[in-house]
């Protein structure tokens, strides 16, 4: 079996976590079926993961992933296709299946203690900005100043999950840094830098948990970082949270606005300029940082103050219980045995 994800050039450890997670909870026999392909975690439920050359003459399992990053995929609805569950409500209802949602497969790490760090817990507070926001920002110096962990997203999974598992509250702009919090039962706030970042995704997850999303916005940390965010803004034409909306009829009406009949988008925004004057312009721009981080600083000082999150037990239990009965449906499937 192939497990389809994104793979990032430079690591992402939402993404990355399912090289890990299905090896730790599914018996080695899953991987052996070659006429097999599962669709983990991600945002991905789209066309270019679930394209003919990539599900043609095989059996097809989608489990805990979700979509609004790309157009659904041209084979869907297709009755051969096994939607053993998605991330949330919002993903279900977008590809017409309401009783498939569940919550986003990373949970499941609650049920693979093997791969939970062991270890004392610190005092630890953790800042990880998505891992588009990392390059020419300010944030690793800004958290040694305000003695937080700062936590770069395209590490290695083993490394991030350590410095989560043993967090005191974790301040996330990655989405899955604040699901692994969540199943790890670390507090956790979200937050957002970049105006790419996408609600549809994080309001389809914290639906699923029952919970509200209200994420904090922070400044850019570097004067480079702001000229990024004005290009997003102004030629990619992205938003991210500034017109969240609570309404499931805008998330979805934005989706098919955004890729209804129109191109796959790249999943990391394009490069400002490459080469020599790109180097030449950001030691311009160098110059103007300290404006920027001054106000970056007093920002996610402020943001570690704020009303962390947590899913309530009972309902994080429940969701992890129905994660856990697919992917044992899955293994059975797959192997032709039963548990």
């Amino acid at each position: 079996m192939e497990v389809i994800y994104y793979r990032s050039p430079n690591g992402n450890f939402g993404d990355d976590l399912n090289s890990v997670l299905w090896k730790a909870l599914l018996r080695p026999a899953c991987f052996e079926a070659d006429d097999a392909v599962l669709l983990g975690i991600g945002s991905i439920f789209r066309e270019d993961y679930l394209s003919a050359k990539s599900t043609d003459r095989k059996r097809v399992f989608v489990l805990g992933s979700g979509a609004g990053t790309g157009p659904l995929p041209s084979r869907w609805p297709n009755a051969d296709w096994a939607v053993l569950g998605v991330r949330g409500p919002l993903t279900a209802r977008l590809i017409g299946r309401p009783a498939a949602a569940m919550t986003d497969s990373a949970a499941l790490l609650a049920a693979a203690p093997k791969l939970a760090p062991a270890g004392p817990k610190r005092n630890d507070i953790v800042f990880m900005p998505h891992y588009n926001s990392v390059e020419h920002s300010r944030w690793p110096e800004l958290c040694r100043r305000l003695g937080m962990t700062f936590v770069d997203a395209r590490w290695p999974v083993g490394r991030t999950l350590d410095r989560i598992a043993r967090a005191r509250l974790v301040l996330t702009e990655a989405m899955h840094g604040a699901i692994v919090a969540d199943t790890l039962r670390v507090p956790w706030i979200p937050v957002h830098c970049s105006p790419a970042i996408l609600p549809f995704k994080w309001i389809d997850w914290t639906r699923s948990l029952e919970l509200k999303f209200r994420p904090i916005a922070l400044p850019p940390s570097s004067a480079w970082e702001a000229l990024k965010h004005i290009k997003i803004r102004t030629v990619d034409g992205a938003n991210g949270m500034h017109r969240l909306s609570d309404s499931d009829d805008d998330l979805i009406n934005d989706f098919f606005r955004r890729y209804g009949q129109m191109a796959t988008d790249d999943l990391a925004p394009k490069k400002i300029v490459g080469g020599e004057p790109a180097k030449i312009l950001q030691r311009t721009l160098s110059s103007f940082d300290r404006v920027f981080t001054d106000r970056a600083e007093r920002a996610l000082l402020a943001a570690s103050k704020g009303q962390p999150f947590l899913s309530a037990e009972a309902i994080f239990a429940q969701r992890v219980d129905r994660l856990y009965a697919a992917a044992m449906k899955l293994e059975q499937t797959i192997t032709g045995t039963l548990h």
